[in-house]
């Protein structure tokens, strides 16, 4: 790996990461224009409907602008977006209670959408994508050739068929990558990828719920069954899913790509948010009771897998206009 990227500048190759991109005019009017986005839909939205003055409802509306900054920018514009549009609303929508928590769920919308986003779009695509494949076969090419070489110089028979069989596999796999391409391969690690991580949430879910969670708190939240609560609380995850397994062969490449890290980055952002808005809520309209703290999660729960679909969804068509626009003219940018 390391001949690997020694075959490319150091600089180079952050950027192909995107961990250091340029940064264009229009990318700072984008960024302005989806905070303004951000603030002016959450104060019509709260004319329109008065209950999203609360801050746990204004978190929600608010956020969908923040997830779709950080999945295009990364996560530390998109916190600091999270963060300045939270702070406006404030100004806009003096809320009818506070709490710096729901501040911290409105930043944490734009750096978990954006470091989902750089290991998808940026890091996996690179890492799979034609030109690297290209170059680890032919760093590897080139190893098992100096191998067959030597094993020659030794006059060693068996060396030399399993080197020359190497360096046949590795030059077939280069040349097949050169005339087809790797978007079946970056799809099936993106499936594997996005499988891992839903079941990272649903193992962290099971493990909080089965066995963390007290019986006396289970008795005194909406759903008094421990196997009910988590079902209500996987049955969104789980759609994700086998969402991402079927979509796998029915969606197109370049559909399929986009949205398996909203997917994922929407279900970690309900595993994260959640537990925060559900103390905010109880510190700021509750008790200050810790042990109350699982009938205010209860509640966001259950309205979480159609929250979670509504958000892939909106966020999807909001990309595929947004990116195109932001890439366009690529050439107004400073040096």
């Amino acid at each position: 790996m390391k001949k690997v990227i020694g075959q490319l500048s150091f600089f180079k190759w952050i950027r192909d990461l995107g961990i250091i991109q340029k940064w264009t005019i229009r990318k700072m009017v984008f960024v302005a224009i989806l905070i303004s986005i951000s603030v002016a839909f959450t104060i019509i939205s709260a004319q329109l409907v008065p209950i999203i003055a609360l801050p746990t409802y204004k978190v929600s509306f608010l956020g969908l602008p923040i997830k779709i900054t950080g999945f295009i920018f990364g996560p530390l514009i998109g916190g600091f977006v999270g963060l300045v549009s939270d702070l406006l609303s404030l100004i806009f929508i003096p809320p009818a209670t506070y709490n710096p928590l729901y501040t911290l769920a409105a930043t944490i919308n734009g750096v978990v959408s954006g470091i989902f986003g750089w290991f998808f779009i940026r890091f996996l695509n690179y890492a799979f994508g034609v030109e690297f494949r290209v170059k680890v076969y032919s760093a590897k090419i080139q190893y098992y050739g100096d191998k067959y070489k030597l094993a020659v110089a030794k006059n060693d028979e068996k060396l030399i068929n399993k080197y020359a069989s190497k360096v046949i596999y590795f030059n077939n796999k280069r040349t097949y990558a050169k005339q087809y391409g790797t978007i079946s391969m970056l799809k099936n690690i993106n499936m594997i990828v996005g499988m891992l991580f839903l079941l990272i949430i649903i193992a962290i879910i099971v493990w909080y719920i089965g066995f963390v969670v007290k019986d006396d708190l289970i008795q005194r939240s909406l759903i008094k069954d421990r196997r009910g609560i988590l079902a209500l609380m996987l049955a969104g995850i789980s759609s994700q899913f086998f969402m991402i397994t079927i979509s796998r062969f029915k969606m197109k490449s370049s559909t399929y790509l986009k949205i398996v890290p909203i997917i994922i980055f929407s279900g970690f952002l309900e595993l994260i948010n959640v537990p925060i808005l559900s103390f905010a809520d109880l510190y700021a309209l509750g008790s200050n009771d810790n042990s109350e703290i699982l009938l205010w999660i209860l509640q966001h729960v259950i309205s979480s897998p159609l929250k979670i679909w509504f958000n892939i969804f909106v966020i999807y068509y909001s990309y595929t206009i947004i990116s195109k626009l932001i890439n366009k003219n690529k050439n107004l940018s400073y040096k």
